[in-house]
């Protein structure tokens, strides 16, 4: 049993190795200029080891947001239940931006965009399965029932705008020079979207 746990730790710190050294070579070379064989000898682990963990390059992109998913969950079930849900969407949006700037950095959010945009296999962007999606979905549906939400569209209607929303300034953030955090920059927007959707139509 001791050593099914020692290969178990062996397996997860391989796999780890093999993340960080794909995301960090993606980050400066760009997705379709790394290959696997540079990603192993790069991590100093093998291509069984690779493929043992991942099915695909791209599956390293997959990982890593199932990851922030995680996150995002930890941040939505910390919020006191009496709290305002247009508040607790504020405050979730504010985290998730200050989290990808810290822990995924413009120079790999810039790769991961453009390798969606050109790829059919990166539908983690559309997929609503993902916590990110179901969380705002929640956050407006309680707003609603708690009538804070005074414009009539569907609450579909409304997280897809603020999905978009959120899209929109993170790829406004990587294409631009300026020193401004992704936070900072998210904020006026957030709150223009929530004061929006206070209004009555």
């Amino acid at each position: 049993m001791f050593e099914a746990k020692k290969k178990q730790l062996r397996g997860e710190k391989t796999r780890e190795k093999i993340l960080r050294t794909s995301l960090k070579l993606f980050s400066e070379k760009g997705f379709d200029k790394v290959t696997v064989d540079e990603i192993v000898k790069k991590s100093g682990t093998s291509k069984g080891s690779f493929y043992q963990h991942f099915s695909a390059k791209s599956d390293i992109f997959l990982v890593r947001f199932t990851e922030v998913d995680d996150y995002y969950l930890e941040v939505f079930h910390s919020f006191p239940k009496d709290m305002d849900a247009l508040e607790k969407l504020f405050i979730f949006i504010r985290n998730l931006m200050r989290f990808l700037e810290q822990e995924m950095g413009k120079d790999l959010m810039k790769v991961i965009y453009s390798t969606a945009l050109n790829s059919k296999e990166h539908t983690y962007f559309l997929n609503t399965n993902r916590s990110l999606f179901q969380i705002i979905f929640a956050l407006l549906t309680e707003a609603k029932e708690k009538d804070s939400i005074g414009t009539n569209q569907s609450v579909d209607e409304m997280a897809t705008l603020i999905t978009q929303s959120l899209m929109g300034i993170i790829y406004h953030w990587g294409i631009n020079e300026s020193e401004q955090s992704l936070e900072a920059l998210s904020i006026p927007l957030t709150k223009t979207i929530i004061e929006g959707l206070k209004m009555k139509n």
